[in-house]
């Protein structure tokens, strides 16, 4: 009984220490101060997710050139001069390349793309360059719309990670348990190696699967 629950304990200290952190919470939605345009190098983890577009990495983007905007120049020199977050580069290089190349901006604009935050950007400027006037207080709202969809994942990403826990104790504990068995008693060893036992135990283990990915699953519906 004390070797169980010895199990149980490890189990719970080595899920605690392996299961995914939530994303720290961004700022509010109040504008960080930058000193310059460029955004620096993001890290390791955000590189290896490959071509996700964070909604603040687009909040950053579109400060930007609300700030550029602000100080006298037009929509298409900050579009020229401000360097788009890395996440977002394959899908904006398209409007930056066309726009180098003597195209119109409500041409360059015409594009789509796959992240709702960055198509709500590209919206803002579409609807700049249609109607004129000033842009930066429309690129303002913009990246304060974004900064309240950043903070709201970070709120879910955080709700949820109890759920994650949960998720890998109840998908490792079972395996352990039995491990546990096997070495400390002989009678589970006779039962699982007869033919019921290994059936059973078969499966215990695709159930086990199953309702490990059902939970990962509900769980990415949640935090996405």
């Amino acid at each position: 009984m004390i070797a169980a629950w010895c199990s149980a304990i490890a189990v719970l200290a080595l899920g605690g220490a392996l299961h995914p952190r939530p994303s720290p919470r961004r700022p509010g939605a109040h504008t960080p101060e930058r000193r310059s345009i460029v955004f620096p190098a993001l890290p390791a983890v955000r590189a290896r997710r490959g071509s996700t577009i964070e909604a603040a990495d687009v909040a950053a983007w579109c400060e930007s050139l609300a700030r550029v905007v602000r100080g006298g120049s037009t929509l298409i020199t900050a579009l020229h001069t401000v360097a788009p977050p890395p996440s977002c580069r394959d899908a904006l290089d398209p409007i930056i390349l066309s726009l180098r190349r003597g195209g119109s901006l409500r041409d360059a604009l015409d594009v789509s793309t796959r992240s709702p935050h960055l198509d709500l950007a590209i919206t803002v400027l579409r609807a700049c360059t249609a109607n004129g006037g000033p842009p930066a207080e429309p690129l303002d709202r913009a990246a304060a719309t974004l900064r309240g969809r950043a903070a709201d994942l970070a709120d879910r990403r955080t709700q949820s990670a109890q759920a994650r826990l949960s998720a890998m104790v109840m998908t490792v504990l079972p395996i352990a348990m039995l491990a546990l068995l096997l070495i400390t008693s002989a009678t589970t060893r006779a039962a699982a190696t007869s033919t019921t036992g290994l059936a059973l135990i078969a499966t215990g283990a695709v159930l086990n699967l199953i309702g490990w990915r059902w939970m990962r699953r509900l769980i990415g519906v949640v935090a996405s």
